[in-house]
């Protein structure tokens, strides 16, 4: 699960963050303009935007997402409870308002409801999409709930996918990310073990599941 959190304070949600970014993919913008561009030019599961920025109002960047018809959850931080400040808040696009000061375990179930809402569940664990459930811990796939055997590499080539969910990833960074430094690696490595990949999974999520994008990399949008 990839999350953008907009927020000027370095001290806020620092526990949040260092405990998301155990199992998370996270951007940070420190102000709502960059926050508003991040969120246009790259997919996120969930943003998390914060009440006090220094240059844009919150529900100003809320508006200018969903202007944009990005359909990405929002959850807002506010200092503010007062039901008319929510109320601001939800109709200018946010899903969710939640107070400060922050707890971090209810921020984490906040941020996993809001992930199973727009077809994904990372809870450091498992990933879940469609029809699809990959166990972190065991190394497994399970389609259903039988299942499906895979070689190692190829199960960590789909954990990174799916963990980009929404993103180009090029050859570069799977190289990086996936095999060890280091470690020699013919030049056609990455498209082998995509197809062998594909070949394994096409019989349960169709053949356009992982997008080659040609020049630039691989996609997973589902």
């Amino acid at each position: 699960m990839r999350l953008l959190i907009i927020k000027d304070d370095k001290e806020l949600l620092k526990d949040v963050i260092n405990e998301v970014e155990k199992n998370y993919i996270v951007d940070v913008a420190s102000n709502g303009s960059d926050g508003a561009y991040l969120s246009q030019v790259n997919d996120y599961d969930v943003m998390v935007i914060d009440s006090d920025l220094p240059d844009i109002d919150s529900v100003e960047v809320c508006k200018m997402t969903r202007d944009a018809d990005i359909k990405t959850p929002i959850l807002l931080l506010s200092g503010n409870n007062e039901p008319s400040c929510k109320a601001k808040s939800l109709d200018a696009g946010a899903d969710v308002t939640f107070s400060k000061p922050v707890d971090v375990d209810e921020f984490m179930a906040q941020l996993r409801a809001l992930a199973r809402r727009n077809g994904m569940l990372c809870n450091g664990s498992m990933i879940k999409i469609g029809r699809m459930e990959i166990d972190l811990k065991k190394k497994q796939l399970y389609v259903g709930d039988k299942p499906l055997p895979l070689r190692r590499k190829e199960f960590d080539l789909l954990e990174y996918l799916l963990l980009n969910k929404g993103r180009v990833v090029s050859r570069e960074e799977i190289l990086e990310h996936v095999w060890d430094q280091g470690i020699y690696v013919f030049s056609n490595t990455v498209e082998v073990h995509v197809r062998s990949l594909r070949n394994r999974l096409n019989r349960y999520v169709g053949k356009k599941f992982i997008k080659t994008i040609r020049g630039f990399g691989y996609k997973i949008d589902a």
